[in-house]
């Protein structure tokens, strides 16, 4: 779930939740994603109805995830991670409440004991303006 609050029309607010769980008769794993970034939008100057506009984002995020593999012989695990990514995209927006965007950049997680992971995010998606 995502939501964007258009300070001005340059500069974004994105907040976003993302509860994942699976389970089986074996065990069961949740993760929830708590994230806000800052995005700084270029903005197409001609008056369209659909307008293209590249921009640029910083921000961050918590990742909480548990597991339950008891009936396999496994304990249980629980743990935060805190999480940063950086880069840019472009967004269509439709009428003046949607945007349909795609973006590249780059993430690292920081996981408990010092142990970390980055790479490359490839993402997209349809996205409701608050304001």
């Amino acid at each position: 779930i995502s939501a964007k609050y258009a300070i001005t029309e340059q500069s974004v607010v994105q907040a976003t939740i993302a509860p994942f769980g699976a389970s089986s008769d074996g065990g069961s794993i949740s993760m929830n994603f708590y994230g806000l970034r800052y995005i700084h939008r270029f903005p197409d100057s001609d008056q369209k109805s659909v307008s293209f506009d590249p921009y640029l984002f910083a921000g961050g995020g918590l990742i909480n995830y548990k597991t339950n593999f008891t009936a396999f012989g496994g304990g249980t695990t629980s743990d935060n991670m805190f999480g940063y990514s950086v880069g840019g995209g472009v967004e269509a927006i439709l009428g003046s409440k949607f945007g349909l965007s795609a973006e590249i950049g780059y993430g690292r997680m920081s996981f408990s004991g010092g142990v970390a992971a980055n790479g490359i995010l490839v993402g997209g998606g349809l996205h409701f303006y608050i304001n």
